[in-house]
């Protein structure tokens, strides 16, 4: 152990890797031979451990004398609760959901509970005893469990510590490479997406200190209607955003009340000039702001003809890849669904006995319009509140719709 600590320490990640999957087999190996040593009982070994608003727990499953399985959970504790109240919340949830209870559980000393003792034994039928071990190889497997927490706690502190770092480094390298005055500590990225020219939209996603922000994800949904123009959309988009840090709010919205160190743009020039346009259009200036295209992951700069190219694989280069594809997908999940949203309204909007009551039916019932229009008789039949006429009905229709050139043609039109 004090090996791999050694390595991590000198960033020597392969090194520490190898010394620590030697100490998990050394321990696995131990944890065998103590649970062989507690005769053929069947029991759980409990091990906790905290640290601030985490904790671990360790569950050793010992089944008739072999270690079947050992299980491993982080939980948030708000830094308040008790190592006491910890275990009993636990103990609630898990064993409400394990396939069997046994007769005795092994815990740290002082966590023995009547109210989990009670508890258990309700639900397993016959007595459950909860109690520490005080000698012999019970003790001693306690011991290896609440090791195994601490160890556990251990190594997700220094994981996240190492991902603290690497972000820092990559908003440092960012503020470098880019002539920022300061690390772009708020990151916001736009993308459109869109079909033609229907259900168009535009997506904004929040990253603060590298990490995600989703409570602050925003989606427009376009107004502008001259047709498919993928420039006139973000230039919408980011006036629409910056013309809600200019103007009063009595309520502000906080995704977008805070200005951004940096925003990118996931597109070349085009969409980089159409944004700083829209940004100009709400009035706003000295926001940072990037053009990342795909084709070779160039980074443009406004003013700048030449595309700037970082080094492939840096920190920064992965954050504000991570950044533009996580707005992509955001912009095309929402687009999908308003997609699928209206391609179902106007196939329903004409189906013989069907009001706004059944369509909503219809809706929950089958969740996509592909479910729904691949509906047998039988299926439509199933839906909650719909008479079997009605369903005939409508799978009549829908089959005489889907003829060549007619449901085919309601989904170009609407989606």
């Amino acid at each position: 152990e004090r090996k791999m600590r050694a390595a991590a320490d000198r960033q020597e990640f392969e090194a520490a890797a190898v010394f620590r999957n030697r100490l998990a087999a050394v321990r696995h190996l131990m944890e065998r031979q103590l649970a062989k040593g507690a005769s053929s009982e069947t029991l759980d070994v409990i091990g906790l451990a905290g640290d601030g608003d985490v904790a671990n727990v360790q569950v050793l499953q010992v089944r008739d004398g072999v270690l079947q399985d050992r299980q491993s959970f982080f939980l948030n504790t708000a830094g308040t609760a008790s190592p006491e109240v910890v275990f009993r919340e636990f103990a609630r949830e898990y064993y409400a959901l394990a396939m069997a209870i046994p007769p005795l559980l092994v815990v740290p000393q002082g966590l023995e509970s009547n109210a989990v003792e009670a508890l258990l034994s309700a639900r397993r039928g016959t007595g459950v005893e909860v109690r520490a071990a005080e000698r012999g190889d019970k003790r001693r497997l306690g011991e290896m469990a609440e090791r195994n927490a601490r160890h556990a706690l251990d190594q997700d502190r220094r994981r996240h510590e190492r991902q603290r770092t690497a972000r820092r480094e990559a908003l440092a390298e960012l503020q470098h490479a880019l002539g920022l005055a300061a690390p772009p500590v708020r990151i916001e990225c736009y993308d459109i997406s869109n079909l033609g020219d229907t259900h168009a939209v535009a997506s904004m996603v929040v990253f603060e200190g590298g990490v995600s922000v989703r409570a602050h994800y925003r989606t427009f949904t376009m107004r502008f209607d001259g047709g498919p123009n993928d420039f006139a959309r973000m230039r919408e988009a980011l006036d629409r955003r910056f013309a809600r840090l200019t103007r009063p709010d009595p309520e502000p919205d906080p995704s977008f009340s805070s200005r951004p160190g940096l925003v990118v743009i996931d597109g070349g020039k085009g969409q980089l000039g159409a944004a700083l346009a829209g940004m100009a259009d709400a009035g706003v200036e000295g926001v940072p702001m990037v053009g990342l295209a795909k084709r070779q992951e160039e980074v443009f700069l406004p003013g700048r003809s030449e595309p700037l190219l970082l080094p492939e694989g840096s920190a920064g280069l992965r954050l504000l890849q991570q950044v533009r594809d996580e707005a992509h997908r955001f912009a095309l999940r929402h687009h999908r669904g308003r997609r699928e949203r209206g391609m179902t309204t106007s196939v329903l909007d004409d189906l013989p006995g069907v009001g706004p009551v059944r369509r909503r039916a219809i809706l929950r019932h089958f969740g996509s319009p592909d479910r729904f229009l691949a509906a047998s008789p039988e299926e439509l039949a199933a839906v909650p509140g719909l008479p079997p006429k009605v369903a005939r009905s409508v799978w009549e229709r829908l089959h005489r719709t889907a003829e060549p050139g007619e449901l085919t043609g309601a989904g170009r039109r609407e989606g």
